[in-house]
């Protein structure tokens, strides 16, 4: 999990896919929701094993929006 909210910070978009092996007694989609929940991002997609997730980056100061 510390890595996905480390990838958040950097991204907005990061992409994730689970093993197969992990998916015995859980669906993909039940495994996206609780890392969204954990990293208190949003759960775009679950396609297959792959789940994307969104978070808007924390604003650095030395970039300025127009």
């Amino acid at each position: 999990m510390k890595q996905v909210a480390t990838q958040l910070k950097t991204r907005e978009l990061v992409k994730l896919k689970v093993q197969k092996s992990a998916l015995t007694e859980t669906e993909t989609s039940a495994v996206a929701e609780k890392v969204a929940m954990s990293t208190g991002s949003t759960l775009v997609e679950v396609m297959g094993h792959t789940f994307t997730l969104y978070k808007r980056r924390e604003s650095t100061g030395s970039r300025q929006r127009r």
